[in-house]
């Protein structure tokens, strides 16, 4: 019976053991241990859902097509003037809807200009016990003293005057903003929210985000480095904040000058808010820890400087839509440099195919070249740029019972191209000799199912590819 006694004693004791551990680690657990949950935002393509349809219409070209699928958020175009031979011209442009029905009749763009090289910093507000310190980092050091609010009130209205800014509605761009009168324009500034298109849904997007800077005192005692008090400067960021990441992004890029597309993290510059169609209001998210959210961003990069508005994305600068149009100012061969074709199976020149098509019966097929015309055209426009796209399975070949097998021998020899694309059925496409020889090609983008043959013999220069 002792025995017995001894042995329920010791499972008491252990089972006790085991309660308090188990409390413990629920402690731990619920106070201590959270899981994480990460959220993501991909911003892609700003195009209306009723582009879809208009796509499909046999009345539009691939290039109509092209160019109304080429709707981002983000779009930067940027004349560095690395040649000496015009001026420096830095743009944004932020597209977005008027409405959460995310038509195309909803478009609306607004934008920001700089001539020269930005170089900015997000406003900065130093949160003591009860007062708030507003510095002005455009300028001059100028504080403005004050309660909470009303140093919220400076920075949540504050609209940089360092920049030309830009509406676009109705096809046309324009200025809006007045010192005196008032403004009729997208002002930019932190409490500014654009609706935009995330997995065909309706989001508002808002630049509001800030990050603190620990400024507290640090001193030695005794040898050892003590903080004292909870000071810090607080950044609340501004458009120019954006701007000038996206000019450092696109400035920085590993291609260099040209067109291409990027994605940019947003997610410490703006916040987001999915719109609900039941209550009609855009709500937050509470439930998500992390929110990521990326964006594509567009961009034209370029080592001349701008020397006519036709050149800006807004086709102004500076207020001036005629900015220096005068034929005496600007140099002829600068503009033949700027020149960019686009070239498809559609293309004609002088009312004729720019491609021409020789019949194979060993490959049972048709082999792309270049027609001599269109050589020599681009011959005599020195650093053209070609970009060409082969849709082997397009409407066109398949009206004319064409099976294209590849490129002929010599078919683009010469000619600087910049960007080939190759789209279609699953297929064997044959490079013959020297076909894209001394054409400097920077990047082959294919279609997954075609299996080149003959890269060795076809070009005599290094390339980017693709694969879709």
């Amino acid at each position: 019976m002792k025995v017995l006694k001894t042995i329920a004693n010791c499972c008491l004791v252990f089972l006790c053991v085991i309660s308090v551990c188990v409390i413990i680690a629920f402690i731990y657990y619920h106070y201590f241990v959270k899981d994480i949950t990460i959220g993501v935002n991909n911003i892609d393509n700003q195009v209306g859902l009723d582009i879809q349809e208009i796509i499909k219409s046999d009345d539009l070209t691939e290039e109509e097509k092209d160019e109304l699928k080429d709707r981002y958020f983000l779009e930067v175009n940027y004349y560095s003037n690395d040649k000496g031979n015009g001026i420096q011209l830095q743009e944004l442009k932020m597209n977005y809807f008027t409405t959460v029905s995310l038509t195309s009749a909803d478009y609306r763009s607004t934008g920001m200009q700089y001539l020269g090289d930005y170089q900015g910093l997000p406003l900065d507000v130093w949160d003591g016990n009860t007062s708030v310190k507003f510095i002005n980092p455009f300028g001059n050091n100028d504080r403005y003293y004050g309660t909470d609010d009303n140093a919220m009130k400076i920075v949540n209205s504050y609209v940089d005057k360092s920049f030309n800014y830009y509406d676009y509605t109705n096809g046309i761009n324009w200025n809006g903003v007045t010192n005196e009168n008032g403004s009729i324009a997208t002002e930019l500034k932190r409490t500014t929210q654009f609706i935009i298109k995330i997995d065909d849904r309706a989001f508002a997007i808002c630049l509001d985000k800030y990050f603190d800077r620990d400024v507290g005192d640090l001193r030695n005692i005794f040898g050892i480095g003590w903080k004292v008090g909870d000071i810090y400067n607080r950044y609340y960021y501004t458009y120019g904040s954006l701007f000038q990441s996206c000019m450092q992004a696109v400035k920085t890029n590993s291609a260099g000058y040209g067109d291409y597309y990027i994605t940019v993290d947003l997610s410490s510059l703006f916040s987001i808010k999915e719109y609900d169609y039941d209550t009609k209001k855009f709500k937050t998210d509470d439930v998500t820890d992390i929110i990521k959210t990326y964006s594509v961003l567009k961009f034209h990069y370029d080592e001349n400087g701008a020397r006519n508005s036709a050149q800006s994305m807004f086709g102004i600068i500076d207020n001036n839509s005629k900015y220096d149009v005068s034929e005496d100012k600007i140099d002829t061969s600068y503009w033949q440099e700027r020149m960019t074709y686009n070239l498809n199976v559609t293309s004609k020149l002088r009312g004729e195919d720019i491609f021409t098509y020789r019949y194979s019966e060993v490959y049972e097929g048709y082999f792309v070249s270049l027609t001599m015309d269109a050589k020599k055209l681009f011959a005599d426009i020195p650093r053209a740029k070609v970009n060409v796209t082969l849709d082997l399975a397009s409407d066109y070949f398949k009206d004319k019972n064409m099976t294209i097998v590849g490129l002929d021998y010599d078919a683009f020899n010469g000619v600087e191209l910049d960007t080939i694309t190759l789209k279609g059925y699953m297929q064997t496409f044959y490079m013959l000799e020297n076909s894209l020889c001394g054409t400097n090609l920077q990047r082959l983008i294919r279609s997954r199912n075609i299996t080149l043959d003959g890269v060795e013999v076809a070009t005599n220069n290094e390339y980017t590819e693709v694969v879709l």
